[in-house]
């Protein structure tokens, strides 16, 4: 009688929800049936005028997965990785060398070696390979010396100590103990349910906030960890668990932003695809030529209002679409053009996000309150999200800062905010930890709160600026001075 009820009172929302649920599953299948073969195809030549893609000496075969890691080319076409298949595509045909670097922190360098030794591409064919981005040429670290500096070898016997203490305890591997513990499981599910929970409810005023508020904490606090291979060790959970929740990104297109961009050449010009996302409208680094319309980024209802557009229109689809069209996203990270299957799951994912989030609320409502509900709906989520992404990179201190050494560069180009204060750690999902979460992304932010402490005391012995404010208040007035300074053309 209960299930009755409900049916018959909220119809719309029992089939609607049918509907995109049985599509979303249609656009997992299709593109896990792909994912699970190896290989992808080859990216022609972009368009970009940024991105410089190579031609003639690129790797062409779908049976082979190259890629270069300190000068030296490698195919893993026979690897086997503990991050699965997704792990080795975003190094495919491209050089790998951060990315290899910051996700191998507990791995001696001997034993890292010797696995890289197995996949050496010998010989008069590595010399034929280059690139898919021909900037791979001038990286901006120095790779040469990294294993022997006193403030990597300290740092990496730093975390090692840390979970090995953890696995001993926990009796679990070393690998294990880096990912989310079971209360942090435990903290998921009971978020995914509260958000659940609202879905039969969905139309009365107070979801209008609620709901998106929710799908925000749930999917910082599990997503973005997930993407980063930090939620769990299977690799299966890591990959489809974000499709759950796609309101930020398409996770396939995060890994390009996030993971292949941001975190391998923060705040680096024409590396970072975060530097750009608006750069007509916004000018937050000194790599954006300066426009008129800069000067209003001083307003701070101006700013609130690009933020408020920036997941609902802008990362869910424009950059989407111009990803797809240009090969290459925010024109600074190359992207490989997609198969007939890929782009067929991928079409459908978007459509379905499409209907959720603007067509739904037309069919279940009111046309009045459906734009209301499509306004605000949106922007709250994309306010939250600005407002715990923006202010980790983009003040004086960080924005332009630099070091050739790349876990140097990792902590000196980041911000953390309010790293004692359970709510900020609650609704950034641990995006407050941002040096240490740079330094070690596969590791669950669950964990960073503990290493903090060790962190900023190792950077103080070596004399690495660590860059630190009391909390929210603080950090969006250090955003907001910045891009007020950003405004003044130079």
């Amino acid at each position: 009688l209960f299930l009755e009820k409900m049916i018959t009172n909220y119809e719309p929302v029992f089939l609607y929800s049918a509907l995109t649920f049985t599509a979303a599953v249609l656009a997992i299948l299709l593109y896990s049936k792909k994912l699970l073969k190896k290989g992808d195809r080859r990216v022609k030549n972009s368009t970009s005028s940024k991105v410089q893609t190579s031609s003639a000496k690129s790797p062409t075969s779908t049976d082979h997965i190259y890629t270069r890691i300190h000068g030296k080319w490698y195919d893993f076409k026979d690897f086997t990785h503990p991050g699965g298949p997704i792990a080795l595509s975003l190094i495919k045909d491209r050089d790998g060398t951060a990315l290899f670097e910051s996700h191998h922190s507990l791995t001696s360098p001997i034993k890292l070696r010797t696995i890289l030794g197995k996949y050496t591409v010998c010989g008069s064919k590595s010399k034929k390979l280059c690139p898919l981005d021909l900037r791979d040429d001038e990286c901006p670290y120095q790779w040469d010396d990294v294993e022997s500096d006193p403030f990597v070898v300290d740092l990496k016997s730093l975390i090692l100590r840390h979970f090995t203490k953890i696995a001993f305890a926990r009796r679990i591997s070393l690998l294990q103990a880096t990912k989310a513990t079971k209360e942090r499981w435990c903290m998921i599910f009971i978020l995914m349910a509260l958000f659940g929970a609202t879905i039969p409810f969905y139309g009365r005023w107070w979801t209008v906030i609620v709901t998106p508020q929710l799908a925000w904490i749930t999917i910082a606090n599990y997503w973005h960890d997930a993407l980063h291979f930090s939620l769990s060790c299977d690799w299966r959970i890591n990959a489809f668990l974000p499709y759950l929740f796609p309101w930020l990104s398409s996770p396939m297109m995060w890994y390009h932003q996030h993971v292949i961009g941001h975190h391998a050449y923060t705040n680096i010009d024409n590396r970072d695809p975060d530097l750009a996302h608006a750069p007509q409208l916004m000018r937050e680094h000194r790599s954006i030529k300066w426009k008129p319309s800069h000067i209003h980024q001083t307003n701070r209802a101006r700013v609130l209002l690009m933020w408020s557009i920036s997941v609902g229109i802008g990362l869910q689809f424009l950059n989407d679409i111009k990803a797809n069209v240009k090969s290459s996203y925010n024109n600074v990270v190359p992207f490989v053009k997609l198969d007939s299957w890929r782009m067929s799951s991928h079409v459908l994912g978007r459509i379905l996000v499409f209907n959720l989030l603007y067509l739904y609320p037309f069919y279940a409502f009111s046309i009045w309150k459906a734009v209301i509900w499509v306004i605000l709906s949106n922007a709250t989520f994309g306010l939250s999200f600005m407002m715990n992404s923006q202010i980790n990179h983009l003040t004086e201190a960080c924005a332009h800062a630099s070091d050739t050494n790349f876990f140097k560069h990792q902590v000196v180009t980041a911000q953390n905010f309010g790293v004692n204060n359970v709510w900020c750690t609650f609704y950034s999902g641990g995006l407050n930890y941002q040096i240490e979460h740079h330094l070690f992304p596969f590791v669950n932010h669950c964990h960073l709160p503990d290493l903090a402490p060790k962190v900023k005391e190792l950077c103080k012995k070596y004399s690495v600026p660590y860059n630190e404010v009391s909390g929210y208040s603080e950090a969006l007035k250090r955003h907001f001075d910045h891009t007020d300074a950003m405004s003044i053309a130079s």
